[in-house]
Parts: structure tokens; C-alpha cells; sequence
């Protein structure tokens, strides 16, 4: 270990001592501090008088909260002076809220004994299916999984989507936000703004699947995760939803955030404007040109980004909101790898352009709806250039890529509840799409064939194609309470993408028994159907028509129970049964290559199916006081059936069942958040994944060992057994300590979050390079070469700093 490594690890101990140490720390005191305030209670049910323990209790807009303790009572200390709305919420009772309330400095107000009215939560709301997690939501349900505080206080890139990888059923990797869903791929997460859809909304989708997300997330109120099983309102994707909300601003209340970290400056602002209307906009700019911190920023490499979000809410009477708004996101690349012996050069743009308005619609308690007219365009260029004359590697590749996709249209969801014990929801959404593909690409390389033939290969791409169609989706839904305990939810839809050709319907039930306030039993089946996307042409390997929509039947069945003690613990169990699987390319070394079109390990697979299964715990506790934790766990399988493999090389060919590319059987999740005082906040995670299967590879040479080496040398990739193998178990630690420094005109925080404590060294790529260290070809003893280890990893130890100025 190197000494400076070494200071660094004593550093993040001696920092972490000092939080920890009882002068950091402070006793817990039954008085507010110095300059803050103050607020106690007992909660109890309005009607029998009953004691409520475990009420939700929250400072609206704000941090601070808490939950009632085993008698009833709450005490929530060291609030900031001012004007505050405390919301008293419980599963079976109607929500109280107190605003308004004025605290002074030193004041611990007694807010005396609150009761709570035992109500029946509305049908509309009542979440019937299993596997939905809110996140930083205000819902009187045991749903909400992460709240804001340890949202904002856990993420190192403060980047939305990578929140939802601490729930089980979910899968990600270092570098990317994108994530993937109980076997799934990443591109079967349905991802929603405030209604409108956003198409790969990531930034640098080259690399892994994409850096950050474009949306913010200091705009986001809250988020509603699932992960199967889900309702008819959403459709055309086979694993997930990702529903974000965005934030309104409160009243009179204007505030301002300033950011800066290793990844990006930021700028977020939110406030009311003339009579009744409010704003939010949100810019930021990425730093990773300017500071290379992340391991997949090198010295040949530039990356920029930057996202733009806008929203204003403009209420035209008591019964309906219109609202604006505009998101954009521009993301560029370069590489610049120049050698004597190749050069590889690259540059790749993206750009997202996604604008909306919408009209919510209260025509009475019992009926609402929502109408958006939007539009939008995504953006897509690369152009890369490489030579390579290397004993493994002698090519020539160029290739221009420019993609656009065009939408427009219009949706329109209602609710409708006719009757105390029935709600029914419905909607149609029409748009209208186009796409503009201009592909080329020329390649010159020496290959091995199947037979262990080497010699020279050439190919080349060129399509030029311009698709349209439209995407038209109807959907109805009946939730009904038919008993006190039992909801049950039946709907369909029928979703129609006329490029593709497909015309799917799509059934959909779901049934939840309530044993109890604090206990729910929930099971869903249904059919979830996902078309190629218009902007997905495979143009890549000469492809000009789309494949039909591929199909995932869920299975899904779960119970969550809520303890009087804080303890809330949820399990799910489900079935996936994939079918229609569309054929496709693979890389066997790398999926993650910026240009997968030109390298020599790809294949061609033809499918017969695939099945998903697994069993996934959640365990949280958090009663609002120093300490609170959280722990998933999911023992899970996916596999697919491999009818047919088709690879132009040296492989030793297995077909039939194999597991799927990111099969992890064992997923780990840990996190427990202190809080010694309201300043600090200190965050400690764990993760903990088996390894994903593995093609392992060495080199044959077309001739034996000489020195010097003949002038044509070349050694060809032979791979072992497809998926035969597999990478070892994938762990880290981090740890994140952020502070809060109150200042005249706002409040001044600070983070240090430390990426991989222990300094684990986790395979990203399975590696071979046929020259040493020092760049010499080496005999290995019996006539032949020596063939090295040159394996990449993932995060290795690495301090990510951050600062930022609210106002």
C-alpha cells in the first residue's frame, strides 16, 4: 500500500473517530439546542383513545421528521426556528396536518395530545400491487422506502436513478446509472417525469449504458419504483416503472440552491410567481473535463455534459392546474489514443429535448384527470476512427453514426371512483414518431476463423433509412374493496406500434388482503408486452425492419408487516417467463465497447426463452432518532435458452439453458445512517453481489516462438466455454459524512464520500495481454508465448468532495 493511500485511510478513520467521539456527538438532551427549537406530543386514535405508536410524523418541505414512540408520544428536537406544517400520518387514519407553526429560538412547544380519525385509505390510493416502492413520497402507506434525508445523504453522483439500487430486485454497476430489474435488461424500466416518457434519459450512454440521469435530483418530490406485477396504466416495457414527480413550490417560500462536487456545478431555484403560480428550474454542468476523478476518465478522454429543467405551475381555478414544462440535456466525448503503433479516436453527442404541458382536472372528489400535450427529439452521433498493428489487434475501422427520433403527441388519464368500494381508472395515448437513421462503417481486420484459420476479414455497413409510425395505447382499470380487508385490481390494455407491426393486448390482475393496519398480503399476474423502440433499428449489423414485441408473463406474490417498534420488513417472490425474445449480437469480452461493431468477439445468439425467479427481503427501521438502517436481500436466477449460436472464431460453443448475462444469485444491500446531532449525518453502506457469468479467453499464435518475431505474427483470441465461467463476488464499502453549517443567509453543506473504503479490487473485465509490463513478448518454455493478465476493475478507493449553498 502506498503511503499516500495509507495517510488517506487514516485521514477518513480520524475524521470518522472525531464524529463519533462524545465531544462531536453531544448527549442526547430533552432540551433543543442552542438557537433551535422544539416540539412534543402524544398521538392518539380520536375515537377510542387508544395510544398510536409508529405515526409518521413529517416537517413538510423539510428533513426533519419522526415517529411516534410504543406509548404514543413524540419529541422532535432541534428544529430550525420559523414557520413550520407538521403532518401526522398512520395506515387506517385520515392525516393531520398543523401548519403554520411559528417556533422560536429555544422554544420546545407542546402541541398536547393529537388525535388522529380512523379512515379508510381511498380506494384510488390503496396500493394493491406487490413489489412498488415509494421513494421520498408523503403517502400514509408503509410503502416509502427511502426518504429524502437518506436519499440525499447516500448517493456519491446525488443522481436519482442510482437510488433505486438499494431495493431488492434491482441490479446496477459502478459506472452506471442505468439499471436493471429481476433478470431483466435496462431498457425494460419504463422512466416517467410528471407523466411524460423519457427515452434513455442518461447522461453518456456510450459508456456502460449511461454516467448519471438528466433529471435532477434536488427537482424530485417523490418516486414510485416497481418492479412487477404493476397496473394496466403502464405498459409497453416487460420489468419496471420508474414514476418521478417533481416539486412544487410552497407559497410565499422562495429558495435557491448552489452546488459544486468532482461531478458536476448546479444551480436549483423554486418560488411562487405572480397571484398563485410557483416555478422550478434546475441547471447543471458537468465537471468531469475539468477534474478526472472517476476511473473511467483517463487522460486520452474529455467528457461534458449538461441538463436543463424547467417547470411552471399556473393554477387556472380551484379545480384545475395547468402546468409547463422543458428538459434538456447535451452530453459530448471525446478520445483521443494516439500511439506509434494505432490511434483510436473517437467522438460521440447526444442530445435530449423533451418538452410538455399538462392539465390536472379535479371535477369533484370523485373525479380527476390529466391531459398532456408533448413533444420531444433524442439525438445520437458517433464517429469513430482506429488502426491498430499489434500482435493481437491489426484493424482498420471507421464509422459514421447519426441517429435522430422525433415524437409528438397527446395523453389523457382519468379516475373515477363511482362508488365508495370501486375506482376505475382509464386512459388513451397517441403519438405520432419518426426516426432518421445515417449509418456507415468500413472495418479491415485479421481474424481466425472457426476453424482456427487465420487471415484477412473485411465488412462493411451502410444504411440509410427513415421510419415512421404511430404508437397508440388504451388501458381500463377497476380497483374494488368488495370486503373491509380485500382489494382486488383487473384491468387490460391494448398497445399498437404500427413500424413494428404489433397489436398486443395485454391482461392484468392483482389482489391485496389486509390482515390488519399493520400487515398486507399482495399477489399480481399479467402480461407485459414491449415493442422495439423506433429509435432501436439494429442498423449496427445492416438490420432495416423491427423485430415483434417481446413478451414477460409476471408471477408475483408478497406480504410487508409493519412492527409497533419502527421495525418494517417486506418479502416478494416472483416468476418471470420471457418469450419472443428477439435475436441478438453479444461482445464476449466486453458489452460495455463504445463501438461493439468492431471488434472481433461478437455473436450471434438466437433465442428460445428465458425465466427469471427469486425471493427478495426488506428490512428497515427508522423511528427519526440517531440511528436508523435499512437491508435487502434477493436469492434470485435468471436464465435463457440459447438455440442457437453463431461465431465466426475460436469458441467453445454451449447453447440450451445458460444463465443470463447478469445472473447474480446473491444480492446484499446494508446501510445504516447516524445522525448524532442535526448538523451531521453520517451514512455506512455495504454491497455484496455473486459474480455474473463468464467467457474467459487466451491466445493462439500462427507461429512459434523466435526472437526477433516474425514480421506477420498475429495471435487470435480462443475463448473458453461461452458463459462457462464466471467473476468473482463483487463487494465494497463507503462511507459518507456530511455536515450542515447554519450561516447568515442560509445554510452552507459539506459531504466526503469515500467509494470502496477497504480498497476491494472487483473485476470489471476478464483481461489477456501477450506482452509483460515492459512491453516484451515472453516463451513460455514448450515453443510458444507467455500470455498475461491485464484485467480492469470497477471503483477502486476514491474521496468524492462536495459543497453546496441553500438560500
Amino acid at each position: 500500500m502506498s503511503v499516500r493511500r495509507s495517510q488517506l485511510i487514516r485521514s477518513i478513520w480520524i475524521l470518522g473517530l472525531a464524529v463519533a467521539s462524545p465531544a462531536a456527538l453531544g448527549a442526547e438532551s430533552t432540551v433543543p439546542q442552542p438557537g433551535r427549537a422544539a416540539v412534543h406530543g402524544r398521538v392518539i386514535d380520536q375515537e377510542t383513545g387508544a395510544l398510536l405508536s409508529g405515526v409518521n410524523i413529517q416537517v413538510l418541505n423539510t428533513p426533519y421528521g419522526g415517529i411516534t414512540d410504543f406509548d404514543g408520544s413524540f419529541h422532535l428536537r432541534d428544529l430550525p426556528p420559523g414557520s413550520w406544517h407538521l403532518r401526522f400520518s398512520f395506515i387506517g387514519f385520515a392525516a393531520h396536518d398543523i401548519p403554520g407553526l411559528d417556533l422560536a429560538p429555544g422554544e420546545d412547544e407542546d402541541l398536547g395530545t393529537i388525535g388522529l380519525s380512523p379512515a379508510a385509505i381511498p380506494l384510488a390510493e390503496f396500493v394493491v400491487t406487490p413489489g412498488s416502492y415509494t421513494i421520498m413520497g408523503n403517502g400514509t402507506q408503509r410503502s416509502q422506502a427511502l426518504d429524502r434525508e437518506a436519499l440525499e445523504n447516500m448517493s456519491f453522483a446525488e443522481d436519482i436513478t442510482r437510488s433505486a439500487t438499494r431495493l431488492p430486485g434491482v441490479a446496477s454497476t459502478d459506472y452506471s446509472s442505468r439499471f436493471t430489474v429481476r433478470g431483466g435488461e435496462s431498457d425494460e424500466v419504463l422512466m416517467n417525469l410528471d407523466g411524460m416518457e423519457l427515452y434513455e434519459p442518461f447522461h453518456q450512454r456510450d459508456f456502460v449504458g449511461g454516467l448519471f440521469s438528466i433529471v435532477d435530483i434536488e427537482t424530485i418530490e417523490s418516486i414510485d419504483l416497481m418492479t412487477g406485477g404493476f397496473s394496466a396504466e403502464s405498459g409497453n416495457r416487460q420489468s419496471g416503472v420508474f414514476n418521478m414527480r417533481t416539486k412544487t413550490a410552497q407559497p410565499g417560500q422562495r429558495r435557491t440552491k448552489l452546488g459544486l462536487s468532482v461531478m458536476n456545478a448546479r444551480l436549483y431555484s423554486e418560488g411562487p410567481l405572480r397571484g398563485n403560480s410557483s416555478y422550478l428550474v434546475s441547471g447543471r454542468r458537468g465537471v468531469l473535463d475539468k477534474i478526472r476523478v472517476l476511473s473511467v476518465v483517463d487522460a486520452q478522454t474529455t467528457h461534458y455534459f449538461e441538463d436543463l429543467m424547467g417547470k411552471v405551475e399556473i393554477p387556472l381555478a380551484a379545480q384545475h392546474t395547468l402546468s409547463g414544462h422543458l428538459l434538456l440535456s447535451g452530453d459530448k466525448a471525446k478520445v483521443r489514443d494516439i500511439t506509434e503503433e494505432a490511434h483510436d479516436i473517437h467522438d460521440t453527442s447526444y442530445g435530449n429535448t423533451y418538452g410538455w404541458a399538462a392539465l390536472k382536472s379535479h371535477y369533484s372528489s370523485r373525479l380527476y384527470s390529466r391531459s398532456l400535450l408533448y413533444l420531444g427529439n433524442v439525438t445520437h452521433e458517433r464517429h469513430g476512427d482506429a488502426e491498430k498493428d499489434e500482435y493481437t489487434d491489426k484493424l482498420n475501422f471507421k464509422l459514421a453514426d447519426k441517429r435522430s427520433y422525433t415524437f409528438y403527441g397527446l395523453k389523457q388519464d382519468w379516475i373515477w371512483d363511482p362508488a365508495t368500494r370501486l375506482s376505475l381508472h382509464y386512459g388513451i395515448d397517441f403519438r405520432q414518431l419518426e426516426a432518421d437513421y445515417d449509418y456507415a462503417y468500413s472495418l479491415s481486420d485479421v481474424r481466425a476463423d472457426s476453424t482456427g484459420v487465420i487471415g484477412p476479414y473485411e465488412n462493411s455497413v451502410t444504411v440509410r433509412t427513415k421510419p415512421s409510425g404511430q404508437q397508440t395505447a388504451a388501458y381500463v382499470s377497476a380497483r374494488l374493496n368488495p370486503w373491509r380487508h380485500l382489494y382486488l385490481e383487473s384491468g387490460a390494455r391494448h398497445d399498437r406500434a404500427t413500424w413494428a407491426h404489433d397489436d398486443l393486448w395485454s391482461p392484468r390482475l392483482s389482489v391485496a388482503y389486509a390482515f390488519g393496519e399493520r400487515t398486507v398480503a399482495r399477489a399480481a399476474w399479467g402480461y407485459y408486452y414491449q415493442s422495439q423502440f423506433i429509435n432501436a433499428l439494429d442498423v449496427n449489423h445492416g438490420a432495416t425492419e423491427f423485430n415483434p414485441a417481446e413478451l414477460s408473463k409476471h408471477y408475483v406474490a408478497g406480504i410487508e408487516h409493519g412492527f409497533e417498534d419502527g421495525m418494517e420488513v417486506r418479502l416478494d417472490a416472483y416468476v418471470k417467463d420471457i418469450s419472443r425474445i428477439s435475436d441478438e449480437y453479444q461482445n464476449l469480452r466486453d458489452p460495455w465497447e463504445v463501438f461493439p461493431e468492431s471488434r472481433n468477439d461478437e455473436v450471434f445468439l438466437q433465442y428460445g426463452g428465458a425465466t427469471a425467479r427469486g425471493v427478495e427481503l426488506f428490512l428497515k427501521y427508522d423511528r427519526g432518532r440517531k440511528v436508523s438502517w435499512w437491508l435487502s436481500y434477493a436469492l434470485a436466477e435468471a436464465k435463457e435458452t440459447i438455440e442457437s449460436l453463431t461465431f465466426d472464431g475460436l469458441l467453445i460453443r454451449r447453447t440450451g439453458d445458460l444463465p443470463r448475462p447478469l445472473d447474480q444469485r446473491h444480492t446484499v444491500y446494508v446501510d445504516v445512517n447516524y445522525r448524532p446531532t442535526p448538523r451531521w449525518h453520517v451514512n455506512l453502506s455495504w454491497q455484496y453481489h455473486s459474480g455474473w457469468p463468464l467467457t474467459t479467453y487466451t491466445y493462439v499464435a500462427n507461429h512459434p516462438y523466435s526472437d526477433p518475431p516474425p514480421d506477420d505474427l498475429f495471435m487470435a483470441a480462443s475463448h473458453n466455454g461461452f458463459r462457462a465461467d464466471q467473476y468473482p463476488a463483487y463487494h465494497r464499502m463507503d462511507v459518507r459524512f456530511n455536515r450542515s453549517f447554519p450561516v447568515r443567509n442560509g445554510t452552507i453543506k459539506a459531504y466526503l464520500h469515500v467509494i470502496n473504503l477497504y480498497n476491494r479490487q472487483n473485476l470489471r473485465k476478464f483481461d489477456v495481454d501477450s506482452r509483460n509490463d515492459a512491453g516484451q513478448l515472453v516463451p513460455d518454455g514448450q515453443g510458444g508465448y507467455q500470455y498475461f493478465r491485464d484485467d480492469t476493475t470497477w471503483f477502486g478507493l476514491l474521496p468524492v468532495l462536495g459543497v453546496s449553498w441553500e438560500f
